[in-house]
């Protein structure tokens, strides 16, 4: 057509080489960031770790020509970028001490999926407390099938434990909250116990809690009925198809669960582990924007109630994993604004991670926190063990047919030999620290100041929503 055009959006557009070179051509001076991704991506390119770089090396790209257009010394752009990436690891193989965390995730799985050998280096620091906060409740990514299993398990519960559950029910056990951690601790012992019957009845607990909750219903025969009730829908129901809100109130207890169990496999109840299912997240195809009072109160309310140090986000940048990510970091952005304004602290760390749907270029990142092959198989026997509903995920990654715990490892290893390349592997053989000498993986995260995530907060806003 003629003059026609269309937009694409940074992240898309990274991979345009052309468009690149352009774009620094453009800048001047450019950034510390710049000129690390140059350096990076040239020892990649080539194979050989940064220190060992040449002129020649530098000029077989474009990026590299521009650099040393403006002047720049291939010795200390060498030394620079190498102390910087030994700086970050530094940095990572670092735990908090007496800190307070406020983790927040768009969905149950992000926090583990994204950084969870960092969640538990400053676990092991008894000082530091942990606070969990899922944004949304999750209910699009269970499917029909999965909550018919839990049915049928309920189902074979009433048949061969209904005096058991009678006297449960009877005792008050599924109306208190007090309880609610003693269905965590059963499931957990039977994955302990490799006692399947012991998981199924820590399930089928909570599982009749959930239909207590949802349904008001306190008689046995009320419960079964009501099971019976859902048995049928998920029998009869098309995949995809919008549910009821009591259905996905109960599919968005069903993520609730598997997050229970993950946290308490290291210790923390259920006060500390928070679901605040944020308005804007209701089943359509377009999810509404986030609303300050709908959305950005509930995050407000949770930092006065926690009072954090420390609050992580999911860092996704425009137009890149799922429109969720983007709308509940606006929330919490805004709700950390609020709390700015009202508390008067100014001393937040913001730490931003990524996890399956996109990856922080190195240079982007000033925390690099080292992965061994010890917490791959937690990370991968946990996910795997809690989030039941996600072995076969309904939204799977483009990159990768089989169970999320297996990417991210990806992940963390493609990011671990990057750095191997550009520091050499010598650099993690011969280390002093047993912890490098057995890293086969590394998490990425960029640590931030309240202004700072205020200002990519609204920058991101301004490019997605043109405002």
């Amino acid at each position: 057509l003629p003059n026609a055009r269309f937009y694409l959006t940074q992240g898309a557009a990274c991979r345009l080489g052309e468009r690149r070179v352009l774009s620094f051509t453009e800048t001047d001076p450019f950034t510390p960031e710049q000129i690390e991704r140059v350096v990076i991506d040239v020892s990649v390119a080539t194979g050989k770790p940064i220190r060992r770089l040449t002129e020649a090396d530098y000029r077989s790209t474009e990026l590299g020509k521009l650099l040393l257009k403006r002047g720049q010394d291939v010795v200390t752009l060498n030394r620079t970028v190498t102390d910087s990436l030994i700086a970050k690891i530094e940095a990572g193989m670092r735990s908090q001490t007496s800190t307070r965390f406020l983790h927040t995730e768009p969905h149950h799985d992000d926090i583990m999926l994204g950084y969870l050998p960092s969640v538990v280096r400053n676990i092991r620091e008894h000082s530091n407390y942990h606070h969990f906060a899922t944004m949304t409740s999750g209910f699009t990514a269970v499917t029909n099938s999965y909550v018919l299993s839990v049915c049928r398990m309920l189902q074979r519960a009433l048949a061969t434990r209904r005096e058991e559950l009678r006297l449960l029910l009877d005792s008050g056990y599924f109306q208190e909250e007090r309880y609610r951690d003693h269905d965590v601790w059963v499931y957990l012992d039977g994955i302990a116990a490799n006692s399947l019957e012991l998981q199924e009845e820590g399930t089928t607990r909570r599982f009749f809690r959930d239909l207590v909750t949802v349904f008001e219903a306190i008689d046995l025969d009320d419960i079964e009925h009501r099971n019976e009730e859902l048995i049928n829908y998920f029998e009869t129901q098309y995949p995809g198809k919008k549910d009821l809100p009591y259905i996905q109130r109960l599919k968005g207890m069903c993520r609730e669960w598997e997050s229970a169990c993950l946290w308490g496999y290291f210790g923390w109840n259920d006060q500390s582990v928070e679901h605040l299912r944020l308005g804007f997240y209701q089943g359509e195809i377009f999810t509404e924007e986030p609303t300050i009072a709908r959305d950005a109160v509930p995050v407000l309310d949770l930092l006065s109630k926690v009072r954090p140090d420390v609050v992580t986000v999911a860092f996704d940048p425009e137009g890149s994993g799922p429109d969720t990510h983007y709308k509940v970091m606006q929330a919490v952005a805004e709700g950390l604004r609020i709390y700015e304004e009202k508390s008067g602290r100014t001393d937040l760390t913001v730490v931003g991670y990524r996890n399956i749907w996109y990856r922080f270029h190195p240079s982007e990142a000033n925390v690099y926190v080292p992965v061994s092959l010890n917490m791959l198989t937690l990370q991968h026997s946990s996910f795997m063990h809690t989030y039941i509903s996600q072995r076969d995920a309904s939204f799977p990654s483009y990159e990768h047919d089989g169970p999320f715990p297996e990417l991210a490892q990806r992940i963390q290893v493609e990011q671990y030999n990057t750095l191997s390349t550009c520091l050499g592997r010598e650099f993690f053989y011969e280390h002093p620290s047993a912890l490098i000498r057995a890293t086969r993986g590394f998490v990425f995260l960029r640590e931030m100041s309240l202004a700072e995530f205020g200002r990519h907060s609204r920058e991101l806003r301004r490019r997605a929503e043109n405002r």
